[in-house]
């Protein structure tokens, strides 16, 4: 034998063994891929268990919060009192101020309907009372008053935010006609600020205003600024133009009244504004302040639950003091509070809300309380030129009442007068004064039971 043969054949064992292991591990292979693919398959085709639904809890909505009940008072539209002289209607809507003329004959109201009504005052004891009407175009006013002849009235627009002079004509028998404007002042610099003072001097003819930002403004009637300057109250509350036309008095946020002097030149030229002096004894801020007729009392009324009356017949050029009369204590110190003074000095209101409070300016009694005038707050309160009658403002009417309170702080006055007196022949005047004063409370009061 050859030995290439032999050689082969000591191989073929060999070849045939690895041949049969390549073979076993294909088989080994296909079978495991084979095995893989199924379960693939199987795992496709088996339906997934549905998952189990939690049973759906229905959330039950939130209670209703409980809000805190609002009392809204009710307009009241059928008011009676027995010192209730009248009530004058006529206003759509929510009146905004008032005003006598400087002859007492007539009294104006404005209300946010775009009307203002002219009153006949020598009407008001009347049954009925009859006005006559003025529209203001496209706008209303907030505050209104009468010019110093009585010819005509000033106001204040609210869309405009600036004065406006109107006229009032009169028919041949002396009645009044009809109402027509007749200028337009410069819109106010700042719109922001509103206007919570505005009223007209009796004598000088200027027109005072002044804004929530304590810019208090002097204007002649031909719609310039005479003079502008800052109250320095750090809050203003009020602004009062005294009867006499020679103060202004500003209360706010400090414990004290700053009264400004007026100065005119001659022909009543105005001149310009300086301190005169201030109202002192108050511990807490200063709501309002008012005058009586020639200016020689003032009173002002306090946060600090308390108000106080001034002899300011003074010669403060000269450095003299105002001296302080009375403090009395008053209810109702959580809310903002107005006082007016009646032109004859005998008497001092208050309005809390919707109540009034009668006291006497000379010993300081509280005489009368008025409740429940309106269903809303007073916006205003005042007295007639005579004393003898107090309107009201609020909600769509002004109420006229009589200053019951007045009579009889006139009979206090001429007795301590009497006591006061010098000779006899005073004396036997006053006490005939006093007589007079003493019938006319009777007569009062027995219309009032009536």
């Amino acid at each position: 034998m050859m030995a290439g043969e032999e050689t082969d054949v000591s191989s073929a064992p060999t070849m045939l063994f690895l041949s049969i292991v390549i073979g076993a591990t294909i088989l080994v292979l296909a079978w495991l891929i084979r095995l893989s693919r199924s379960q693939t398959n199987n795992t496709a085709e088996k339906p997934s268990k549905p998952k189990r639904k939690e049973p759906q809890v229905t959330k039950k909505p939130p209670p209703p919060k409980k809000q805190a009940k609002i009392t809204k008072k009710a307009v009241v539209t059928q008011y009676t009192h027995q010192e209730l002289i009248t009530t004058l209607k006529g206003h759509t809507g929510s009146i905004t101020g008032g005003s006598f003329s400087s002859d007492g004959k007539h009294f104006i109201t404005a209300a946010d309907d775009r009307t203002v009504l002219i009153w006949n005052a020598d009407q008001f004891t009347q049954r009925e009372n009859k006005s006559v009407r003025g529209n203001i175009e496209f706008d209303y006013a907030t505050h209104i008053r009468w010019m110093p002849n009585s010819k005509g009235f000033t106001i204040f627009k609210k869309m405009e935010n600036a004065i406006s002079i109107y006229k009032v004509s009169k028919t041949s028998s002396g009645m009044i006609g009809n109402v027509q404007e007749f200028s337009n002042f410069p819109k106010q610099g700042d719109e922001v600020a509103d206007i919570i003072t505005f009223d007209v001097a009796v004598t000088g003819n200027i027109i005072m205003t002044c804004n929530s930002k304590n810019q208090l403004v002097i204007w002649n009637f031909k719609g310039e600024v005479l003079e502008q300057f800052d109250t320095r109250h750090g809050d203003t509350y009020s602004a009062t133009l005294s009867p006499c036309g020679r103060f202004i008095a500003t209360t706010g946020f400090t414990p004290d009244a700053k009264v400004w002097r007026l100065k005119f030149g001659a022909s009543e030229s105005f001149e310009g504004v300086k301190r005169a002096f201030d109202l002192t004894g108050h511990k807490a801020s200063i709501y309002s302040c008012s005058m009586n007729a020639d200016c020689t009392r003032m009173v002002t009324v306090s946060k600090d639950g308390t108000w106080k009356l001034f002899d300011t017949d003074i010669e403060f050029e000269k450095g003299q003091r105002p001296y302080e009369l009375l403090t009395v204590p008053y209810d109702g110190m959580d809310h903002k509070v107005m006082i007016r003074m009646s032109p004859d000095g005998r008497t001092v209101l208050l309005a809390v809300q919707a109540d009034l409070i009668f006291y006497s300016a000379i010993t300081g009694e509280k005489l009368n309380v008025i409740n429940d005038i309106y269903g809303g707050d007073i916006i205003d309160v005042m007295f007639d030129p005579t004393s003898k009658q107090v309107v009201t403002l609020g909600d769509r009417h002004a109420r006229v009442f009589q200053n019951v309170a007045g009579y009889i702080a006139a009979v206090q006055d001429l007795e301590q007068c009497l006591k006061k007196s010098t000779n006899s022949a005073m004396s036997e005047r006053i006490k005939k004064q006093i007589k007079e004063a003493k019938a006319a409370l009777a007569v009062v009061k027995k219309s009032i039971e009536a």
